[in-house]
Protein backbone atom coordinates (compact mmCIF):
# COMPACT_ATOMS: atom_id res chain seq x y z
CA UNK A 1 0.00 0.00 0.00
CA UNK A 2 1.21 3.22 -0.91
CA UNK A 3 1.92 6.04 1.95
CA UNK A 4 -0.56 8.64 0.93
CA UNK A 5 -3.38 8.26 -0.83
CA UNK A 6 -4.50 11.93 -2.31
CA UNK A 7 -8.05 12.59 -3.63
CA UNK A 8 -7.62 13.24 -7.43
CA UNK A 9 -9.33 14.77 -9.55
CA UNK A 10 -10.54 17.14 -6.38
CA UNK A 11 -12.80 19.75 -6.82
CA UNK A 12 -10.07 22.77 -6.88
CA UNK A 13 -7.09 23.14 -9.06
CA UNK A 14 -4.19 21.10 -7.87
CA UNK A 15 -0.60 22.37 -7.94
CA UNK A 16 2.05 20.26 -9.08
CA UNK A 17 5.47 21.11 -7.53
CA UNK A 18 8.20 19.23 -9.75
CA UNK A 19 11.32 18.60 -8.84
CA UNK A 20 14.14 19.27 -11.67
CA UNK A 21 17.42 19.00 -9.69
CA UNK A 22 18.21 16.25 -6.78
CA UNK A 23 19.96 18.84 -4.41
CA UNK A 24 16.82 20.69 -4.06
CA UNK A 25 14.70 17.27 -4.18
CA UNK A 26 17.63 15.47 -1.92
CA UNK A 27 16.77 19.25 1.04
CA UNK A 28 13.15 18.98 0.88
CA UNK A 29 11.07 18.01 3.37
CA UNK A 30 6.80 17.06 3.62
CA UNK A 31 6.88 20.47 5.56
CA UNK A 32 8.88 22.42 3.22
CA UNK A 33 6.63 21.46 0.09
CA UNK A 34 3.69 21.53 1.79
CA UNK A 35 3.86 25.44 1.86
CA UNK A 36 4.40 25.66 -1.98
CA UNK A 37 2.38 22.59 -3.59
CA UNK A 38 -0.49 20.29 -3.19
CA UNK A 39 1.05 17.09 -4.67
CA UNK A 40 4.83 17.18 -5.55
CA UNK A 41 6.60 15.35 -8.99
CA UNK A 42 9.55 13.24 -8.88
CA UNK A 43 10.67 13.05 -12.63
CA UNK A 44 12.39 9.45 -12.12
CA UNK A 45 13.97 10.28 -15.98
CA UNK A 46 15.97 13.07 -14.50
CA UNK A 47 17.28 10.93 -11.23
CA UNK A 48 17.40 7.41 -13.40
CA UNK A 49 21.49 7.54 -12.14
CA UNK A 50 20.57 8.20 -8.27
CA UNK A 51 18.05 5.61 -8.77
CA UNK A 52 20.51 3.44 -10.00
CA UNK A 53 22.63 3.97 -6.35
CA UNK A 54 19.79 4.86 -4.03
CA UNK A 55 16.57 3.17 -5.29
CA UNK A 56 13.78 4.45 -3.52
CA UNK A 57 15.70 6.17 -0.75
CA UNK A 58 16.16 9.11 -3.24
CA UNK A 59 12.90 9.94 -2.05
CA UNK A 60 12.15 8.28 0.98
CA UNK A 61 11.98 10.90 3.08
CA UNK A 62 8.96 12.29 1.29
CA UNK A 63 6.58 9.38 1.34
CA UNK A 64 4.06 11.51 3.94
CA UNK A 65 3.43 14.13 1.27
CA UNK A 66 1.51 12.77 -2.31
CA UNK A 67 3.76 12.04 -5.06
CA UNK A 68 3.32 11.72 -8.35
CA UNK A 69 6.23 9.68 -10.39
CA UNK A 70 6.57 10.26 -14.06
CA UNK A 71 9.43 9.10 -15.88
CA UNK A 72 9.28 10.94 -19.30
CA UNK A 73 10.78 9.54 -22.42
CA UNK A 74 12.90 11.37 -24.82
CA UNK A 75 10.45 12.74 -27.58
CA UNK A 76 8.30 13.93 -24.78
CA UNK A 77 10.45 16.17 -23.07
CA UNK A 78 13.36 13.86 -21.12
CA UNK A 79 16.99 14.81 -22.05
CA UNK A 80 17.70 11.19 -21.42
CA UNK A 81 17.15 8.35 -24.23
CA UNK A 82 15.93 6.14 -22.21
CA UNK A 83 13.82 3.05 -23.20
CA UNK A 84 10.76 1.75 -22.18
CA UNK A 85 11.99 -1.33 -20.35
CA UNK A 86 14.02 1.59 -18.25
CA UNK A 87 11.10 4.17 -17.58
CA UNK A 88 8.94 1.12 -16.95
CA UNK A 89 11.75 -0.26 -13.91
CA UNK A 90 11.69 3.42 -12.51
CA UNK A 91 7.78 3.71 -12.32
CA UNK A 92 7.56 0.21 -11.29
CA UNK A 93 10.13 1.27 -8.17
CA UNK A 94 8.16 4.31 -7.55
CA UNK A 95 5.12 1.81 -7.38
CA UNK A 96 4.63 1.43 -3.46
CA UNK A 97 4.88 5.11 -2.83
CA UNK A 98 3.05 6.33 -6.12
CA UNK A 99 -0.23 8.66 -5.28
CA UNK A 100 -0.28 9.45 -9.11
CA UNK A 101 1.88 8.64 -12.10
CA UNK A 102 2.35 10.07 -15.33
CA UNK A 103 2.31 7.63 -18.17
CA UNK A 104 2.65 9.42 -22.00
CA UNK A 105 -0.38 8.91 -24.63
CA UNK A 106 2.26 7.45 -27.01
CA UNK A 107 3.47 4.98 -24.38
CA UNK A 108 0.08 3.18 -23.12
CA UNK A 109 0.34 0.40 -25.38
CA UNK A 110 3.64 -0.64 -24.51
CA UNK A 111 3.23 0.06 -20.91
CA UNK A 112 -0.02 -1.35 -20.49
CA UNK A 113 1.63 -4.19 -17.89
CA UNK A 114 2.73 -1.63 -15.85
CA UNK A 115 -0.97 0.45 -16.34
CA UNK A 116 -2.29 -2.50 -14.93
CA UNK A 117 -0.60 -2.88 -11.80
CA UNK A 118 -1.27 0.69 -10.56
CA UNK A 119 -4.79 0.16 -11.38
CA UNK A 120 -4.73 -3.01 -9.61
CA UNK A 121 -3.93 -0.80 -6.31
CA UNK A 122 -6.13 1.65 -7.09
CA UNK A 123 -3.34 4.08 -7.80
CA UNK A 124 -4.76 7.11 -10.25
CA UNK A 125 -2.74 7.62 -13.33
CA UNK A 126 -3.08 10.49 -15.72
CA UNK A 127 -2.23 10.52 -20.11
CA UNK A 128 0.17 13.25 -21.47
CA UNK A 129 0.79 14.86 -24.37
CA UNK A 130 3.22 16.89 -25.34
CA UNK A 131 4.62 19.42 -27.85
CA UNK A 132 7.51 21.43 -27.74
CA UNK A 133 7.17 23.02 -31.50
CA UNK A 134 3.15 24.31 -31.60
CA UNK A 135 -0.41 23.73 -30.37
CA UNK A 136 -1.98 21.01 -32.30
CA UNK A 137 -5.22 21.13 -33.70
CA UNK A 138 -8.26 21.02 -31.23
CA UNK A 139 -8.98 17.94 -33.41
CA UNK A 140 -5.80 16.62 -32.45
CA UNK A 141 -6.00 17.05 -28.99
CA UNK A 142 -9.65 15.72 -29.01
CA UNK A 143 -8.05 12.40 -29.97
CA UNK A 144 -5.52 12.50 -28.18
CA UNK A 145 -7.88 12.86 -25.23
CA UNK A 146 -10.53 9.73 -26.46
CA UNK A 147 -7.50 7.84 -26.26
CA UNK A 148 -6.67 8.61 -22.69
CA UNK A 149 -10.51 7.82 -21.85
CA UNK A 150 -10.04 5.02 -23.62
CA UNK A 151 -7.59 3.23 -21.26
CA UNK A 152 -8.79 4.65 -18.30
CA UNK A 153 -6.88 7.11 -17.46
CA UNK A 154 -8.19 9.54 -14.72
CA UNK A 155 -6.90 12.86 -16.39
CA UNK A 156 -5.32 14.05 -19.83
CA UNK A 157 -2.56 15.89 -19.57
CA UNK A 158 -1.63 18.68 -22.71
CA UNK A 159 1.39 20.60 -22.87
CA UNK A 160 1.78 22.65 -26.00
CA UNK A 161 4.38 25.62 -27.27
CA UNK A 162 2.14 28.68 -27.92
CA UNK A 163 3.77 31.13 -30.60
CA UNK A 164 0.36 33.73 -30.29
CA UNK A 165 -2.38 35.03 -28.47
CA UNK A 166 -4.86 33.01 -30.82
CA UNK A 167 -3.12 29.77 -28.98
CA UNK A 168 -3.55 30.58 -26.27
CA UNK A 169 -7.51 30.97 -26.42
CA UNK A 170 -7.54 28.10 -28.04
CA UNK A 171 -5.73 25.51 -25.90
CA UNK A 172 -8.51 27.48 -22.83
CA UNK A 173 -11.43 26.86 -24.87
CA UNK A 174 -9.89 23.25 -25.60
CA UNK A 175 -9.61 23.44 -21.48
CA UNK A 176 -13.50 24.59 -21.09
CA UNK A 177 -14.54 21.62 -23.84
CA UNK A 178 -16.48 18.55 -22.51
CA UNK A 179 -14.03 15.09 -23.24
CA UNK A 180 -15.62 12.79 -20.92
CA UNK A 181 -12.11 13.12 -18.71
CA UNK A 182 -10.74 15.57 -16.68
CA UNK A 183 -8.08 17.90 -18.64
CA UNK A 184 -5.28 19.64 -17.46
CA UNK A 185 -3.35 21.82 -19.99
CA UNK A 186 -1.02 24.29 -19.90
CA UNK A 187 1.45 25.96 -22.32
CA UNK A 188 5.54 26.33 -23.01
CA UNK A 189 7.63 29.36 -24.19
CA UNK A 190 7.02 33.10 -23.97
CA UNK A 191 2.51 32.84 -23.16
CA UNK A 192 3.77 29.83 -20.74
CA UNK A 193 3.22 31.76 -17.28
CA UNK A 194 -0.14 33.47 -18.14
CA UNK A 195 -1.60 30.37 -19.68
CA UNK A 196 -0.91 28.24 -16.67
CA UNK A 197 -2.92 31.09 -14.89
CA UNK A 198 -5.82 31.04 -17.57
CA UNK A 199 -5.93 27.15 -17.63
CA UNK A 200 -6.14 26.54 -14.23
CA UNK A 201 -8.77 29.46 -14.02
CA UNK A 202 -10.23 27.72 -16.59
CA UNK A 203 -10.88 24.47 -14.80
CA UNK A 204 -7.30 22.45 -15.56
CA UNK A 205 -7.22 19.82 -12.93
CA UNK A 206 -3.29 19.67 -12.65
CA UNK A 207 -0.89 22.68 -12.57
CA UNK A 208 2.36 22.75 -12.67
CA UNK A 209 5.22 24.70 -11.31
CA UNK A 210 9.05 23.98 -10.33
CA UNK A 211 10.44 22.80 -7.17
CA UNK A 212 13.84 24.27 -6.16
CA UNK A 213 15.67 26.19 -8.56
CA UNK A 214 15.18 24.31 -11.92
CA UNK A 215 12.09 24.46 -14.51
CA UNK A 216 11.01 21.62 -15.32
CA UNK A 217 9.64 22.89 -18.76
CA UNK A 218 9.55 25.53 -20.18
CA UNK A 219 8.20 28.75 -19.52
CA UNK A 220 7.11 27.53 -15.76
CA UNK A 221 6.38 29.59 -12.49
CA UNK A 222 7.96 28.58 -9.23
CA UNK A 223 5.13 26.08 -7.93
CA UNK A 224 4.63 28.89 -4.51
CA UNK A 225 4.54 31.85 -7.43
CA UNK A 226 1.75 29.60 -9.42
CA UNK A 227 -0.39 28.50 -6.08
CA UNK A 228 -0.36 32.21 -5.17
CA UNK A 229 -1.42 33.37 -8.67
CA UNK A 230 -4.25 30.07 -8.91
CA UNK A 231 -5.69 31.49 -4.94
CA UNK A 232 -6.23 34.70 -5.98
CA UNK A 233 -8.36 33.64 -9.19
CA UNK A 234 -12.08 32.92 -9.46
CA UNK A 235 -13.03 30.28 -11.93
CA UNK A 236 -14.74 31.03 -15.11
CA UNK A 237 -17.66 29.86 -15.02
Amino acid sequence: MRATLFQFPDSRPIVVGSFGDAASLSCATPESIANECDIAEIRLDLFHREIAEMGSELWGHLTSFPLLFTARRKTEGSPFDLSSSERSALLDTALPDSSIVDIEVISITEMSGLIGKFQSRGIPWIASYHDFDKLPTLQKLEAQAGLAKDAGAAAFKCAAQLGSIDDLTTLATFQMSEQGIPLSTMGMGTLAPVSRLLCAQAGSVLNYGFMGTRETAPGQWSARQLREGIRSLKPIS
